[in-house]
């Protein structure tokens, strides 16, 4: 679901009464956690096969069939190694007798005429996303070796190779959408306990292709996930509020075996963007060129509902008529912001008229393209990655709400009821 990896010198912390690997502070200072790696405990992630055009002198066995695609899926470690043993698997995919099959040199010996066949009951273009057609498929392990720096590491996947359910599509390219493969594996996390204040806590750290994400929680309570809707990213350099205090994830480990806290010294934050927190008073350009921010928009109101979305976004033009509702029946009281992240300007101002939108807009340049460095500021800022986003506000810039799809807008409209009545 990923950042300079940086060592610090941290100040003397108590040793741990529990374990050795975990940390006992008492009063609140820099401190580390010991990480020891799970393959199991975090989430899964999928990332499709890649196409080949030609077969490779190196393999062998390939089949010669009119429906079929040759592919192939590169491994690739967070840690960052000079190379990986094995560092890819072939496979291909096609239909035969009717029936969609696909096959992967499960032996590595790059010989595919050896390799089983998985049929699925599938005919060709009649694929469904409501259909999860590796229910049935096994996961299998992977045993690979990292080399860096003339030092081995042995670690492994938890894998399953699985028909793409549409999910991943080229829209002018129906064949690819149908015949190309998925590698669902489980995620690598990193995870340490510590007690701080004589309560006892755990952390996580998910490697991935935006950088490291971490989650910290106490011991007897799951870590917030994707699926749950209050959910924000935590990266390196963010702040983090534990027991009482506030500490900085200010470093990690080139090999994730140590997570460096760093004490922030204060007992309030002065600016978040998590629930219960006081976002900063941000300045922006609306749709219309003019400028204003979050004060401005609330300042002849008791509330601000913020939301970030896009007309590219299924999610949100489902929940839209529900805003418009929430405008219609709090106006009096609630003022409403939307970010629209979007590809065309004229296109969201198109869809905000023709939906009758009646509040303020703002458009943020979608650049795919980009990757992270295009990414709008005030997304960044607010670790916005989800969407539909909601914030509500209230007339001190406070956090009252902050969640993804309907349950946020529910909160919101318990929020209005309850202060209306």
């Amino acid at each position: 679901m990923r950042k300079l990896l940086l060592l610090i010198i941290i100040l003397p912390f108590l040793s741990c009464n529990h374990n050795k690997d975990s940390k006992s502070v008492s009063e609140t200072e820099d401190f580390s956690v010991v990480l020891s790696e799970k393959i199991d405990s975090g989430g899964m992630s999928a990332r499709p096969f890649k196409i080949l055009d030609s077969i490779p002198k190196e393999l062998s066995g390939v089949p010669k069939l009119d429906t079929m695609k040759l592919q192939y899926f590169t491994f690739r470690s967070a840690l960052s190694p000079d190379s990986i043993s094995p560092n890819k698997i072939y496979a291909y995919s096609g239909y035969e007798n009717g029936k969609y099959f696909l096959a992967y040199d499960l032996n590595f010996n790059k010989d595919l005429s050896d390799d089983q066949k998985h049929y699925f009951d599938r005919q060709f273009g009649k694929w469904k996303m409501s259909i999860n057609y590796g229910k049935d498929v096994k996961y299998d392990t992977l045993d690979y070796s990292e080399y860096k720096e003339n030092k081995i590491r042995n670690s492994s996947l938890v894998y399953k190779v699985i028909p793409n359910n549409g999910t991943i599509r080229k829209p002018d390219d129906s064949m690819y959408t149908d015949l190309v493969i998925i590698m669902q594996a489980y995620d690598h996390w990193w995870n340490g306990v510590f007690t701080l204040e004589e309560k006892d806590y755990k952390i996580s750290a998910n490697p991935g292709p935006l950088g490291v994400s971490f989650a910290v929680a106490k011991q007897n309570e799951d870590f917030l996930t994707y699926s749950d809707y209050n959910f924000v990213e935590t990266k390196l350099k963010d702040t983090v509020q534990i027991a009482d205090s506030y500490f900085s994830i200010d470093s990690i480990t080139s090999d994730f075996s140590e997570l460096f806290f760093k004490d922030l010294k204060i007992k309030e934050k002065p600016h978040g963007y998590t629930e219960g927190d006081n976002i900063k008073d941000l300045k922006f350009n609306d749709l219309k060129y003019q400028s204003t921010s979050f004060s401005k928009q609330i300042s002849q109101k008791e509330y601000l509902l913020i939301d970030f979305w896009g007309t590219w976004c299924a999610p949100c033009l489902k929940l839209n008529p529900e805003v418009i509702k929430l405008n219609n029946d709090y106006s009096d009281r609630l003022s409403i912001l939307s970010f629209a992240y979007d590809d065309e300007r004229g296109e969201v101002f198109e869809h905000i008229k023709e939906y009758q939108m009646k509040w303020n807009h703002v458009f943020l340049q979608r650049d795919l393209k980009g990757g992270l460095e295009k990414y709008p500021k005030i997304l960044k800022d607010l670790k916005i990655d989800a969407f539909p986003t909601f914030i509500l506000l209230d007339k001190d810039l406070n956090i009252l709400v902050r969640g993804t799809g309907v349950e946020a807008l529910e909160k919101t409209k318990e929020i209005l009821t309850v202060k209306q009545s």
